[in-house]
């Protein structure tokens, strides 16, 4: 696993590196931004973290329910065209996204796990890695559950799984591309950026995919514009180790 890390950070860093340099949103910005060696350790460890925690989560409910994984709806879902099954997973997907990470800004012990990921005062390809292992176990039982339990295809996870996984890379990065009007087609860093703004109109926006979030009233993307600045009001130390036991250490209020 940790052979695959290292590939897949040296082709994230050899793509994006050189995109940021050409076409950067803020020119000002380094490479080496603050808090980017942290960011490094949340990219190699929170992988055997999350895998860890979400198997054990996961595992115990499955050997007790298993034959509710086995049922002829479940079935039927399987022998669709891979096309097919990718698309309802996908819309299925972000709809469960969008729940949980609506209720990771409103439910207070969410929050305090997913004020780490908020924590971020500058954004790039690799601000998608500083998340706390917690907030994403949730996420990814929440997201992955729905998709076993109705029966979509190993290949189906896996293809999604990567999408998803490239998309969080690329709407954190320091990018100044537009969409015109595909940006209400798929989540862009014009869109996502404006999740991570700390400022009053754009608090509690931008959850997931752009039409859920418009058809839900929680779309925020004024027309040329981008945040002056991000990040949240609470201080959350820059250091790996402290990011991990913050959320168990001290009482959290949201702003």
């Amino acid at each position: 696993m940790l052979h695959s890390l290292i590939g897949a950070f040296v082709v994230l860093f050899i793509i994006f590196v050189p995109l940021e340099r050409l076409f950067p949103l803020h020119k000002e910005q380094a490479i080496l931004r603050k808090g980017w060696f942290n960011d490094l350790l949340h990219f190699f460890l929170n992988r055997f973290l999350v895998l860890g925690g979400t198997f054990a989560i996961v595992a115990v409910p499955y050997v007790l329910f298993q034959k509710l994984f086995h049922t002829p709806f479940q079935v039927a879902v399987t022998s669709q065209p891979a096309w097919l099954q990718f698309i309802e997973a996908f819309v299925v997907a972000e709809i469960a996204f969008y729940a949980i990470h609506r209720l990771a800004h409103t439910v207070p012990w969410l929050w305090k796990f997913h004020a780490i990921h908020h924590s971020l005062e500058e954004m790039d390809w690799l601000a998608s890695a500083r998340l706390h292992p917690v907030d994403l176990i949730v996420a990814n039982v929440v997201v992955g559950l729905p998709l076993a339990l109705l029966g979509f295809s190993e290949a189906t996870f896996g293809i999604y799984s990567l999408w998803g996984a490239v998309q969080a890379i690329f709407i954190h990065s320091n990018l100044r591309f537009r969409f015109g009007p595909l940006r209400w087609l798929t989540a862009t860093p014009e869109f996502h950026h404006w999740h991570h703004a700390n400022e009053a109109a754009a608090i509690n926006k931008n959850f997931g995919f752009p039409l859920i979030d418009l058809i839900l009233g929680t779309a925020y993307m004024p027309e040329g514009q981008w945040p002056a600045r991000y990040g949240i009001d609470e201080h959350i130390p820059l250091n790996y180790l402290k990011q991990l036991t913050y959320p168990f250490r001290k009482t959290y209020s949201k702003k």
